[in-house]
């Protein structure tokens, strides 16, 4: 199976260490695939995907929303994911 689209999201881990407070941001992708898409830690059929939607906000991280019959999972995206909702949706059809 290959891979029709990646795109990148971020967590952000806080730590405290010796009482210094730091947040730790790791750069993750998502991958679609002709029947699923892959993060690090789920696999989603496209059949339990009802939608894909993006929200923008007002500092410089937006959020990629996958709509399942699992339930709401959100993304923090640095850069917009049309691209990959187009895909997405075209696979859809």
């Amino acid at each position: 199976m290959r891979i029709i689209a990646s795109h990148p999201f971020i967590t952000v881990t806080r730590k405290i260490d010796w009482n210094q407070q730091q947040y730790i941001e790791q750069e993750l992708y998502l991958y679609l695939y002709e029947d699923h898409i892959l993060s690090p830690s789920e696999k989603f059929l496209l059949d339990e995907v009802w939608d894909m939607s993006y929200r923008n906000s007002n500092c410089e991280i937006g959020f990629l929303y996958l709509h399942t019959s699992r339930g709401l999972f959100s993304f923090q995206v640095k850069s917009e994911p049309s691209h990959f909702i187009n895909l997405y949706k075209d696979l859809k059809k």
